[in-house]
């Protein structure tokens, strides 16, 4: 029977086919970076330099200084009946890096280090501590998987933890608030948003420590991960989304339209390269109906989607999913150009 409520107009599912853009601000799950444990990235720059080097040219960094001067921003908050960009936390969350200096809370840059990695105050030593005498190059295997424990267990998000990683970027870049949106006008749409897409952009920083200075493209086989995994954040993030929503307007359908398109997309990938992780997601995504007054349902599916994309990510490799290399975004669409440091001025 058709759903009276569907935030589409349109019988039963939805029926949107291809991916729409996502959202800048508004996190609606995992915490913002715990204020009184930013350190700031002046703590990483002793030893990531070219890292920060590649940070620098990122629209995460530039909008630091930027967002506030824009027209549209001052008319956004106008409408919203709200202050300073700078100073209203649905804001500063997601476009700025925040720290408590002398009892207040301060934004100290645009998107930094510990926006994706966590707050560093608890493991930045302890994440650089190769021992007394020693260098990363001499450090042994056993020092090396302790360290990389020890700073995990005290907050350090690493790059091989890419579904908690991930979820930092789409935490903002999926909107949860549906008045920011259907009031302020907030942008609906960052074009072509995927992980694979923006990971392999500007702000790629894969930067080895030894030998020569590149910033390579991840392997084949680690962008059809990037590219999967992000097709379940994508779902899980949409439903969260959806669940926020209390009126048939701008932000729902659009959220709505895009839930669909995900859990769509997530079906084609399983059909290319099936495994029985993404057969309990999507299984879980379809279940669940996107309309108004489901907060309850969504919610909880997300949060199974959640959990099982976790266990798939660590128990899924780039070589068992070879049969969506089709559906892979080449390198065209990536966003932003790559730092470089070879060619750095």
């Amino acid at each position: 029977m058709p759903l009276k409520d569907s935030l589409t107009g349109r019988p039963g599912w939805l029926l949107a086919g291809v991916l729409v853009s996502l959202c800048l601000p508004g996190r609606m799950h995992a915490a913002t970076p715990p204020p009184g444990k930013v350190t700031g990235p002046e703590a990483c720059v002793e030893c990531h330099v070219e890292e920060i080097e590649a940070w620098k040219h990122t629209v995460h960094n530039k909008t630091y200084r930027e967002l506030p001067r824009r027209p549209e921003t001052a008319e956004m908050l106008r409408r919203l009946g709200l202050g300073k960009v700078t100073a209203e936390r649905q804001c500063q969350d997601c476009h700025f890096l925040g720290k408590i200096i002398d009892d207040e809370y301060q934004n100290v840059a645009g998107i930094a280090c510990e926006s994706c990695h966590g707050a560093a105050v608890d493991w930045v030593k302890t994440h650089g501590d190769y021992g007394q005498g020693i260098t990363q190059e001499t450090e042994s295997a056993a020092h090396r998987t302790a360290r990389r424990a020890q700073a995990a267990a005290s907050g350090l998000v690493s790059p091989d933890q890419l579904y908690t990683l991930g979820a930092s970027c789409y935490e903002c870049h999926i909107l949860a608030d549906e008045k920011i949106a259907n009031v302020g006008g907030h942008t609906t749409g960052s074009a072509g948003f995927n992980l694979l897409t923006w990971s392999q952009g500007e702000v790629r920083h894969t930067i080895p420590r030894s030998g020569k200075k590149t910033n390579p493209e991840a392997t084949p086989e680690h962008r059809r991960k990037l590219f999967v995994v992000g097709c379940i954040l994508e779902t899980e993030y949409c439903f969260r989304a959806v669940a926020q929503a209390t009126e048939k307007a701008t932000f729902g359908v659009t959220q709505a339209h895009r839930a669909d398109a995900a859990r769509q997309l997530l079906e084609k990938i399983q059909g290319l390269a099936p495994t029985p992780g993404l057969a309990e997601i999507t299984a879980v995504a379809r279940a669940t109906a996107l309309r108004l007054n489901n907060r309850v349902a969504l919610l909880a599916a997300a949060d199974k989607i959640a959990a099982l994309g976790r266990t798939f990510t660590a128990q899924v490799t780039g070589e068992q999913l070879a049969g969506i290399d089709a559906l892979l975004p080449g390198s065209d669409l990536y966003k932003g150009k790559p730092y470089q440091p070879a060619l750095a001025p």
